[in-house]
Parts: structure tokens; sequence; C-alpha cells
């Protein structure tokens, strides 16, 4: 046999192993996350018992917002948006977390929107979208997506869907996207760009920022994300002081 056969039927065999293993990997941290959702909900549900002297913070959305992924709840992007808002107010911060892990825009309509407090809450953030792209029909995600930021209050910060660098649903996601800057505008709500700031660095970073199934972002992917939503959070914050300040 010639050697150029023999390197190519090797470099196939640790091929195919490589894929073997990472479906193994990637199916074990499934099983891993999944696990990790329950006591998720139990931190949120305590960060978000009624404390007269806090300020009020809702977010909304898939098992992004419950902070999947990270390794505590309060290092996914909700916590890390909670810490800076308790950083420039001064105040501690009253986290209700309605997120739902898996949650489409339907799940949201039906499940979340309506368990939003009456009580005037000083940033409103909303992650939704990435889990309708696998199943993504454009006429139906608009309807829902418009529905959604009906329902959200005066000057909700709502996120374009992440980059899915990873995975070939770049099509997809970029006719969603298009929905959402339509939809985030003619409402009058506020966009935050995590698609470009998730999409910085390539597929390279996208894989050192994702958790072990490669969808969930970790630590480091959840202060990216973080990021995207940080700078209308504290043009927010501005704007609710301003009034006091004059």
């Amino acid at each position: 046999m010639k050697p150029v056969a023999v390197a190519g039927g090797v470099a196939a065999a640790v091929g195919v192993g490589y894929l073997l293993w990472l479906a193994r990997h990637r199916s074990a941290w499934t099983v891993l996350l999944t696990n990790r959702i329950p006591g998720h909900h139990v931190y949120w549900r305590e960060r978000g018992r009624a404390d007269p002297d806090s300020v009020l913070y809702v977010a909304l959305g898939d098992s992004a917002a419950l902070g999947l992924g990270a390794s505590r709840p309060d290092r996914g992007y909700v916590g890390i948006v909670a810490k800076e808002i308790g950083r420039i107010t001064g105040k501690r911060v009253r986290v209700r977390n309605l997120a739902i892990d898996g949650a489409t825009c339907a799940v949201v309509l039906a499940d979340e929107v309506h368990r939003i407090p009456k009580a005037t809450a000083l940033v409103c953030t909303i992650d939704v979208g990435a889990n309708d792209i696998w199943s993504f029909e454009p006429g139906r995600f608009r309807e829902e997506f418009d529905r959604v930021c009906a329902a959200l209050p005066p000057g909700a910060i709502v996120a374009d869907l992440p980059s899915f660098s990873p995975v070939p649903v770049t099509r997809r996601v970029e006719a969603a996207n298009r929905i959402v800057h339509e939809v985030v505008a003619a409402r009058g709500l506020v966009l935050a760009p995590l698609n470009a700031a998730t999409r910085r660095g390539g597929p390279v970073i996208a894989i050192r920022n994702a958790a072990g199934d490669l969808f969930h972002p970790n630590d480091r992917g959840h202060v990216r994300w973080a990021e995207a939503f940080l700078p209308a959070v504290r043009a927010r914050l501005a704007q609710q002081a301003a009034p006091a300040a004059t």
C-alpha cells in the first residue's frame, strides 16, 4: 500500500474518532447542563423576592437568560447586568428572571409576558429567537416576535439573535435578525446588538466562548453577551436618573 493511501486512511480514522468523541462530549455536557436547570430556577426565585429597598430588573428569555452554561447562575449575562445596575445605582437589585429554558417566542407569549410585574422595572431585557431558528418560518416568527415586543414595557432592551458560528444556520439567523431589527424599531424599543458581539472573533472565539455543548455560552461567552446589553442598560439608567438630577 502506498504511503499516501496509508496516511489518508489514518487521517480518516482520526477524523471519525474525533467526531465520535465530540458527539459523546456534547451529549455528556447536554445532560450536565440540563441537570443544572432546577438549581438556576431556585437561584433566580430567591433573587426575585420582594425587597422594598431595591431596584427592579426584569429579564425574559430562554436558557441563556437563566445563565445556563456559566459556572454559576450569577455569572450568566443577566447576573452580570444586575451587578452593573447595582454598581451604578448603589442599591440592591431585585431580579425577576422570568426566563424558561428552551423558550421560543411562543413560549414567551404563553408563559412569560403575563408574569411581568406591575411595578415599574428600572431595566427590562429579553433574548429570544435562538430556539425558533430550528423550525424557522419568517411569517410566523414575525407575528410572534411582534406580539412579544408589544407586551414589553417601554424602554425594554431586546437582543437580536446571536451568531451560531459553529452551526450552519447563518441564512436563517440573518433573515430572523432582519425581522428583529424592523420590529424593535417599529415598537420603539432598544436593540442590543448580540449578533455583532458574538460574531466578533469568528468561529475560533465562538468555540472558546461556548460551554461543552457548543451551544450555550460559558463564563467568557456570558461576558460577551452582557457586553451587548450593557451600553443600552447604562443609557437607560442615565435616562431614569436625569429627572431626579434636574
